[in-house]
């Protein structure tokens, strides 16, 4: 830290030049994040309000009153109002705490986990901070846990099965109405892990596709982990816990006396909240509405259907299986996917890499000129073509509102 400080102006020319290897969701290239650019409002307000602490909650009971009022809606979505729940930082802190009120609303001294073989790695994160064991389920040819398995697993040292709904890897979703008949029969708790498919499932149900209950609906599911700032168009960071019972979310209150607001926060593993994103989640619901929302994921999955249809017609990619969300996955058929993707991220693209094939998540920064400028790069790969790089930084900025 130099003794004298510099120039805002000074600053914002020298942030503009530092950044400038930095993609950008506009460019749409960046077609392998499961996160997306926010509308120009939620930006707006989430500057307006960073001084907003969800932390000492009696210092801002207003915005705490917009917190709750944001788990209830998106409660509503996901069929139970009444859920309780904290908005935090995103999906790895939501399973945290939901293995966290698991283990300690059960008496089990060597506690077990069981998880689909595509769950997120944040569940392998939360059981070795909390010394769980967990266990392991492979998945079908469709990238869906095996339920038979899942079931042959259960023991009395069982405290938590794991169900997905959007996997990172495909976009599967799990059978969770199987995976709740066993929790409600085991008398175990059920996580429903919906941090990518929470804000795209229930709108899928408008627009007419096949979908199971994946959510409260379902009574053996005791709580679930959803990412506003997936597909719900918020700004990083802003995930959310909920739970099914007021005394789930107790398990994991750790009070602090001390706040000058005299209030207790709500549970959380981070102490400092930022409520902007409390308050950037309900006012982006309430100005979307189940409508906007509705329209997004439509035309999320068109350009997802147009990529897959595409895809069927070339010879050096084809698609893992049809789309059942905003996700598709493609298999190199000459080269490794890592050897594949690398020349992808040459030309400016940018995937996610599995062992076995590529993961692309049509979000809705993606334009229909950006899938079909992938196509032809997917097919121009093939050809040794040198190609001109298009620079990804854009000035471009849009609203959904």
């Amino acid at each position: 830290m130099k003794e004298e400080g510099i120039a805002e102006t000074k600053i914002l020319d020298i942030l503009k030049q530092s950044l400038r290897d930095d993609m950008t969701y506009t460019s749409g290239k960046i077609v392998g994040s499961m996160c997306t650019e926010p509308t120009s409002s939620a930006r707006l307000l989430y500057s307006k309000y960073l001084e907003k602490n969800l932390g000492d909650p009696g210092l801002f009971p207003a915005t705490a009153r917009l917190e709750s009022e944001a788990i209830a809606s998106v409660g509503g979505l996901l069929n139970y109002p009444q859920t309780q729940g904290s908005i935090v930082s995103g999906g790895t802190e939501a399973n945290i705490m939901a293995l966290w009120s698991a283990r300690n609303g059960a008496n089990v001294e060597e506690p077990e986990a069981i998880v689909p073989a595509s769950a997120h790695h944040s569940l392998n994160k939360a059981a070795d901070m909390l010394r769980v064991k967990l266990i392991s389920i492979p998945t079908d040819e469709k990238g869906r846990v095996q339920a038979s398995k899942v079931r042959a697993a259960i023991t009395p040292n069982t405290i938590m099965i794991a169900g997905i709904a959007g996997t990172t890897e495909l976009g599967a979703i799990d059978p969770i109405d199987e995976l709740s008949e066993m929790a409600i029969s085991h008398d175990v708790h059920l996580h429903v892990d919906a941090s990518f498919g929470g804000f795209v499932i229930p709108f899928l149900k408008d627009l007419g596709y096949p979908a199971d209950d994946f959510d409260f609906k379902l009574s053996g599911v005791s709580s679930m982990s959803i990412d506003p700032h997936k597909m719900g168009m918020a700004p990083v960071p802003a995930g959310m816990i909920l739970f099914r019972s007021p005394e789930m979310l107790d398990r994991v209150d750790v009070q602090a006396s001390y706040l000058a607001g005299g209030e207790y926060p709500k549970p959380s593993v981070l102490g400092t909240r930022p409520g902007a994103a409390a308050i950037v989640v309900w006012a982006t619901m309430q100005m979307l509405g189940r409508q906007g929302y509705r329209k997004i994921v439509k035309r999320c999955m068109d350009l997802t259907n147009l990529l897959y249809g595409n895809a069927l017609k070339m010879e050096n990619v084809k698609p893992v299986q049809e789309p059942t969300l905003n996700i598709l996955g493609l298999r190199p058929l000459k080269e490794s996917p890592r050897e594949f993707s690398g020349k992808l991220r040459e030309r400016g693209w940018a995937v996610s890499t599995f062992p076995k094939h590529l993961r692309t998540c049509i979000m809705p920064h993606i334009r229909k000129r950006h899938i079909l400028e992938f196509c032809s790069e997917l097919e121009r790969l093939d050809k040794k073509e040198e190609l001109i790089i298009k620079p990804h930084i854009s000035k471009i900025r849009y609203s959904l509102l």
